[in-house]
């Protein structure tokens, strides 16, 4: 099973997730670290660059199922960052994770 890191002022926190997509990770966010937060799914990149937060995991699924053909996520951050701006996809893959419910990750 995949993890993912989260920096925290108390320090890193390490959490379970899971892979939905290749390369696309969603994983919960421990109540302890964020705890006003409703968003508490997150939809990030396997290097660990957060894509989007969600009310549920079905949501950030969903998102990571979304946004799924329009980069090759295996790849690393800067590549999959590449293929979606120079591909005119930035509009499209902003559109979709909003349209699965999400909302900018730090919320």
């Amino acid at each position: 099973m995949p993890t993912a890191t989260l920096p925290t002022s108390g320090g890193p926190v390490t959490v379970d997730a899971i892979e939905p997509v290749p390369g696309l990770y969603v994983y919960e966010v421990p109540e302890s670290v964020h705890p006003t937060s409703r968003y508490r799914w997150i939809l990030a990149h396997h290097e660990g660059r957060a894509l989007a937060s969600f009310e549920t995991e079905e949501a950030a699924t969903g998102g990571a199922n979304g946004v799924a053909h329009l980069a090759d996520w295996t790849r690393s951050q800067m590549t999959t960052a590449n293929q979606i701006s120079l591909g005119g996809f930035v509009w499209k893959f902003t559109d979709l994770l909003r349209d699965a419910g999400g909302v900018h990750p730090n919320s």
